[in-house]
């Protein structure tokens, strides 16, 4: 399956190439879940803020869809 991963904050600069505008098209087993992705990109789900797909926030155990827009955010922090 193919999914579309944005990556948002500074977690797109660890990734060679990437590029937020264009996102990255990235290739994974058929019953794919967050985690499996996370580990892709050697991502802790605990530093993470949250991940979406097409517009829906996800669990780490949740399954990928082929097609879907993936969404990685960091946390946010400040006052």
């Amino acid at each position: 399956m193919i999914v579309k991963v944005k990556l948002y904050g500074t977690l797109g600069r660890s990734i060679d190439g990437y590029t937020h505008s264009s996102g990255l098209d990235l290739t994974l087993a058929e019953g794919s879940t967050i985690d499996d992705l996370l580990d892709h990109f050697n991502l802790v789900p605990e530093r993470l803020g949250m991940v979406s797909m097409d517009g829906k926030p996800l669990q780490t155990n949740d399954l990928l869809k082929d097609g879907a827009l993936v969404k990685i955010f960091q946390p946010i922090f400040g006052g």
